[in-house]
């Protein structure tokens, strides 16, 4: 049955581990997705920014070669010559001894070669155009036969010549233009070369643009050149974008191959490092404590927690954990002490509370063959023994003692002062002593070896049962409350005198007066009219003499009951903090 139960364990045991590794690879994996996304994407940003930045700059060498390798680009007349030019001259049979003538005659006037060219006119200047062409347009484009680029152009970007051919051709031979040619340009589709219109900077940019000097996408470098203050042309050089396109997706291909993988073994690598770390050495400890609350062994759990070395938190954790356990032993074993030792003062206070409750008078009618008058009283201790207590027996036929008192502090200590109080009281006032000597006696008995300095308040009275005379000492006890024939409860104030067992040489006085038939004196405690409520506020002499007076023709026995209800429902669920004595006699 144990081992049916154990392999039932194992594997709901398996079953959490591999619910716990799920729920970390749904965390987990969901965060590194998002995080190959964003370095995916920052990763082809970076890729493509920085091959077009390579490119950008290759391009700008071959337009800043293209443009310093010819000084006519700077001369604003040869553009405009150009532009009226007949190309076909080029065909001509003398064309190239022209070319020649126009050279040396360039040669010849190096020093102020401006202004010679400037002075040419009719023919002379037409081979100057052709030679600047030559020397310009068609040079570079057979020199350059064998670069990447697939188009090479000059054109003008101005009103009233607007796409305006100088020279353009690609190197593919798919589209070649000749001099005078139009491109059909319309400027809100190259916001590039619109901004350059007006502009003076010489400074070479970039676009990407559609069938433009061509079929397809084409990634475009253009150099401004500036005559007279402004740009008037631009030489260009045209890139086919496919061919980028594929060598920038071939890069950011193994760029993102490299970086996922990567990514991906990080995974697998925390993955298996947190099974390892964390989740099997917790399935460890699991399993360790479960066998402890079968088991309670902790010598056992001690040994195997020792086996979990991880060197983290965890492992720090199976040490406090086995130190609990020792903590749980050493503390379980000490409250099955505690509790058998609870047991036997609990035993040994209800022995107490039954031999201090046997030693007040409990059996009622207390003395069923006296018709004189009816008595009843009861205490409620706060705590298992109380200090409060009260008595009545007859001294004589004709005398009967009554007394409630309540000593000073609760519990053992009180109990065991008011049993030596209860006991003094009691023998001398057998002896027939009046309540002031009885006190005074009982003062000095006290006041001897009280180390603990306790006292006790006492209200003591001696009824003549024949008269209804009673001659009573109030050692600083609450005043009684008698109720006169066919009247109502009121407080008695008659002058207290200090509390028995505080001074040793205390001399007490005493007071008279008559209880006629009909009559009924009520004494208590403190713990009556300071019953607190859970807002701490008092029960009060007021309300008690207004309970006692909701039927004050009732028993003692009646009155004592109601007054208890009325308490209890005022105090409601607050604790109880002081004993709970009453007396109460009526004269019949």
């Amino acid at each position: 049955m144990v081992n049916t139960e154990n392999t039932e364990n194992t594997e709901k045991q398996k079953k959490k581990n591999r619910r716990l590794m799920v729920q970390v690879a749904l965390v987990i994996i969901p965060v590194f997705l998002i995080v190959i996304g964003v370095l995916t994407l920052i990763m082809y940003k970076n890729t493509v920014s920085g091959f077009l930045d390579i490119q950008n700059d290759a391009i700008s060498d071959t337009l800043e070669n293209l443009y310093n390798n010819s000084e006519f680009y700077q001369k604003g007349f040869i553009i405009d010559g150009w532009e009226t030019m007949d190309p076909s001259r080029v065909e001509d049979p003398e064309f190239e001894d022209m070319i020649a003538q126009t050279y040396m005659e360039m040669q010849e006037h190096l020093g102020d070669l401006d202004e010679w060219m400037m002075s040419l006119e009719g023919d002379k200047r037409e081979y100057l155009y052709l030679y600047a062409y030559v020397a310009t347009a068609m040079g570079p484009i057979i020199d350059d036969s064998k670069k990447r680029y697939d188009s090479l152009f000059l054109i003008d970007i101005n009103e009233p010549n607007l796409g305006f051919v100088f020279f353009a051709v690609s190197q593919n031979a798919e589209e070649v233009y000749d001099i005078g040619d139009r491109l059909d340009i319309d400027l809100d589709d190259h916001p590039v070369l619109k901004n350059m219109v007006g502009s003076s900077s010489d400074k070479v940019v970039f676009e990407k643009t559609t069938d433009f000097m061509g079929e397809g996408s084409r990634y475009i470098g253009y150099k401004p050149i500036v005559t007279d203050g402004k740009v008037r042309a631009v030489l260009g050089v045209s890139y086919n974008w496919k061919e980028f396109s594929q060598i920038m997706t071939s890069t950011v291909r193994i760029t993102l191959i490299f970086g996922i993988g990567s990514m991906v073994l990080l995974l697998i690598s925390v993955l298996v490092l947190l099974f390892f770390k964390a989740v099997s050495p917790i399935a460890k400890i699991q399993g360790i404590v479960r066998n402890y609350k079968n088991d309670k062994n902790s010598s056992e759990i001690a040994a195997k927690m020792s086996m979990i070395r991880s060197r983290n938190e965890l492992g720090m954790l199976s040490e406090d954990i086995s130190d609990m356990v020792r903590e749980i032993d050493y503390y379980t074993g000490e409250n099955i002490r505690l509790a058998g030792e609870r047991e036997r003062v609990s035993a040994e206070l209800d022995m107490a509370r039954n031999i201090q409750s046997s030693q007040l008078p409990c059996d009622f009618p207390a003395f069923p063959d006296r018709n004189e008058f009816d008595i009843y009283a009861s205490m409620t201790p706060a705590k298992e023994v109380g200090g409060d207590f009260y008595d009545f027996f007859l001294i004589d036929e004709d005398h009967l003692a009554l007394v409630i008192a309540d000593v000073s502090g609760k519990g053992v200590p009180a109990a065991l002062f008011m049993m030596i109080s209860k006991m003094l009281i009691n023998n001398f006032a057998m002896m027939g002593l009046s309540p002031s000597e009885v006190l005074n006696r009982a003062n000095r008995a006290l006041c001897e070896h009280n180390s603990s300095e306790m006292f006790v308040t006492v209200w003591l009275g001696v009824l003549e049962i024949s008269t209804g005379k009673v001659t009573a000492a109030n050692a600083g006890h609450e005043f009684p409350i008698i109720r006169r024939p066919g009247g109502s409860f009121e407080l008695f104030r008659e002058k207290h005198d200090f509390v028995v067992g505080g001074i040793k040489n205390k001399k007490y006085k005493q007071y008279e007066f008559t209880l006629e038939k009909g009559s009924t004196l009520f004494v208590y405690t403190d713990g009556v009219p300071e019953a607190a409520d859970a807002d701490m506020k008092m029960f009060g002499t007021d309300r008690l003499v207004e309970v006692l007076n909701r039927d004050p023709d009732a028993s003692p026995e009646k009155l004592l009951k109601d007054v208890h209800e009325a308490v209890d429902s005022f105090v409601g669920d607050a604790p109880q903090f002081d004993d709970f004595t009453m007396l109460g006699i009526k004269i019949l």
